[in-house]
C-alpha cells in the first residue's frame, strides 16, 4: 500500500465548494461537517492508496472585540455604524462560532492534524464589513510538504489548493521522488493551469457524485 499524505488549504476548498454549491443547487451538502468533509477529502484515495494523514490549513477568526483593538481612528467610525445594524452583528457572530465548532471537530477526526495560521486586521470594505488577511498558512504549508518530502514520510502528496505559491513544494516533493497528486473537481473550470503543469497527475472526482454518494452512505 503507498502512503498518501494530504494537504487541505480549507479557506481555498471551501470557496470553490462554496462557489460550486451554489451553481448546483447543491443543498445536501454542508461544507462545516468535518465528517462530510473528511468523506470529500477520502474520496480521492485510489484503491492501493492508504491514508498517511490529512493536514488541515487555515486561521481562526477574529472575534468583534478582537477585531476592536486593531480598528485604527480614522475606521473607527465606519465600523461602528457597521456595527449598529444588527443584523451584521449576529451574522458574523454566528459565522466565528460556525468556524470554530468546525476546528474543534475536524481536528477529533480519524488522522487530521490541524495547523493554523493567524488572521491579521487589513481595513474595512466600503460598507464598514473588517477584512481579515491570512498570514502564515502558506508558510505552513510549504514547510510540512517539503518535511514529508525530505524524510520520506509518504510516498504521495495530494495538495488541495489552488494558490500558486505551494509551486516550490510541489517541485520539492517531486525533486526527492514523491508523486505530486492535484485533486480537482470536474464541475470546477477555474485551475490554475502552473499547479496542473508541476503535479504528476490531476485526479479528478465529480462534486455531484460526492455529494450523491454522501447521500446514499
Amino acid at each position: 500500500m503507498e502512503k498518501v499524505a494530504i494537504f487541505v488549504d480549507w479557506d481555498n476548498l471551501r470557496s470553490t465548494i462554496a462557489t460550486l454549491q451554489k451553481r448546483y443547487n447543491l443543498r445536501n451538502f454542508n461544507y462545516n461537517d468535518p465528517e462530510q468533509i473528511t468523506f470529500l477529502i477520502r474520496s480521492y484515495l485510489a484503491e492501493g492508496e492508504k491514508l498517511y494523514r490529512i493536514f488541515f490549513y487555515t486561521a481562526k477568526m477574529l472575534s468583534l472585540q478582537e477585531i476592536e483593538q486593531y480598528v485604527n481612528r480614522e475606521d473607527a467610525l465606519a465600523f461602528e455604524q457597521w456595527k449598529k445594524n444588527q443584523k451584521n452583528v449576529e451574522k458574523y457572530i454566528n459565522k466565528y462560532q460556525v468556524s470554530n465548532e468546525f476546528l474543534d471537530r475536524i481536528v477529533l477526526q480519524d488522522y487530521v492534524a490541524l495547523r493554523l495560521g493567524k488572521l491579521k486586521y487589513d481595513g474595512l470594505k466600503n460598507n464598514g464589513y473588517p477584512v481579515l488577511v491570512q498570514k502564515e498558512v502558506d508558510m505552513l504549508f510549504g514547510l510540512d510538504i517539503s518535511h514529508i518530502s525530505y524524510m520520506r514520510l509518504a510516498d504521495k502528496v495530494m495538495l488541495f489548493s489552488k494558490d500558486t505559491d505551494i509551486v516550490p513544494a510541489m517541485k520539492a516533493a517531486r525533486i526527492n521522488g514523491l508523486e505530486v497528486i492535484l485533486p480537482t473537481f470536474r464541475e470546477d473550470e477555474r485551475v490554475p493551469e502552473v499547479l496542473l503543469k508541476h503535479a504528476d497527475l490531476n485526479r479528478e472526482r465529480s462534486l455531484l457524485a460526492i455529494v450523491t454518494a454522501l447521500r446514499n452512505r
